[in-house]
């Protein structure tokens, strides 16, 4: 099984939040984070525009 991990994206800006993912990747102008579905197969959870990223961070497990 593919443990998920957490993410702070903008952290320490307005629009901070947190997401749970097993990754990540830049996809042309969005950044799509990654999660397991029921059937355990890789499907997007969060796609977001790049443009409106600043940092992205992971939580310490």
């Amino acid at each position: 099984m593919t443990s998920t991990h957490k993410y702070v994206i903008n952290k320490g800006f307005d629009s901070e939040r947190e997401v749970e993912a097993i990754g990540f990747s830049t996809v042309g102008d969005y950044i799509d984070f990654y999660g397991i579905d029921g059937r355990g197969d890789k499907v997007v959870t969060l796609r977001i525009r790049a443009a409106r990223v600043e940092t992205v961070e992971q939580l310490a497990s």
